[in-house]
């Protein structure tokens, strides 16, 4: 199993916003100021979404760096925002996928308040249309869990599929 990184991130919105679009993984202006702990858990979660995919016939899925990156990206997002949603900063998850240069079709799955991988995998596997994303025509991942100080240091999970 690959180690999973740990990063601490402190999220400057000022000095980046010129240059930067609302919803880059710097954030949008919009979005609260704080603190972000993010950890890649695409290790964590591969091999189970494999197995899953394997049990319906499915081909395995691939790490992707950009899947993650976009992952860490939009769970940080919810964890500043203390709030779930597909939209962050203002920007729809097609415009954020094709700004960060994610092969499309790609997907992508969100949930809260799991307190462990195990049962954000599983709220997924429960959810028909997180389900149909995971078993989708997709060939890469990446997944991420963030908390903030925002959020009461509540985990927001997202999970990244794309072509």
């Amino acid at each position: 199993m690959t180690q999973i990184a740990t990063t601490r991130r402190v999220l400057l919105l000022g000095a980046l916003a010129a240059g930067v679009a609302a919803c880059s993984p710097f954030f949008g202006s919009d979005l609260p100021r704080g603190d972000v702990d993010s950890e890649a858990m695409t290790s964590t979660f591969l091999p189970w979404v494999n197995d899953l995919r394997k049990s319906r016939g499915l081909p395995a899925l691939s790490y992707s760096r950009a899947c993650e990156q976009a992952a860490i990206d939009q769970a940080s997002r919810m964890a500043l925002a203390d709030k779930m949603n597909h939209i962050t900063g203002g920007e729809s998850v097609l415009a954020r996928f094709k700004r960060m240069g994610l092969p499309l079709p790609a997907a992508e799955n969100i949930a809260m308040q799991q307190r462990t991988p195990e049962r954000a995998f599983q709220a997924w596997v429960n959810s028909p249309g997180h389900l149909k994303n995971m078993l989708g025509n997709y060939s890469h991942i990446g997944v991420a869990r963030a908390v903030s100080p925002n959020s009461g240091n509540q985990p927001f999970w997202a999970m990244c599929l794309s072509q």
